[in-house]
């Protein structure tokens, strides 16, 4: 197995959350995933599958600093339908290169208003769906 020079790794530096300009909070951890969903396709006597539609889905995790999960339920409350906007960037070490992606439009499936343990750092899971039309990742990492 090959060595990894640790400053060729690729470091998550920032993701944020916003809606409407407004910075609602900051990450520990956030994954983003496509799923694609296929029909079958008769091509003679082979089946083939074609793709007919896509769904972004992830989960973004962060630790408590604000209220940020109470402040979109109160934005939520008063209009079901907001969608918010994810702002990403990765770092690598060895060059300071970055790698940024904007995900728009994103719905949250629930909303921890509040997790705690006594004595302990408040941490929450939020996860999260957008269409993969309204995401663009710019200045990509060669």
């Amino acid at each position: 197995m090959a060595e990894i020079n640790a400053q060729s790794v690729l470091v998550g530096t920032d993701a944020k959350v916003f809606l409407d300009g407004e910075e609602l909070g900051t990450w520990t951890e956030c994954t983003l995933n496509i799923t694609y969903n296929y029909d079958d396709v008769y091509i003679g006597r082979d089946v083939d599958r074609q793709t007919t539609s896509r769904q972004g889905e992830g989960t973004l995790n962060f630790q408590a600093t604000n209220s940020m999960t109470l402040k979109m339920y109160n934005k939520l409350m008063a209009n079901p339908n907001l969608r918010f906007t994810i702002e990403t960037e990765l770092t690598k070490l060895a060059t300071g290169e970055t790698e940024s992606g904007t995900i728009g439009g994103v719905t949250f499936d629930s909303l921890p208003l509040q997790a705690m343990s006594k004595g302990e750092l408040v941490t929450k899971e939020l996860s999260f769906r957008w269409m993969p039309s309204q995401s663009s990742f710019t200045q990509l990492i060669d």
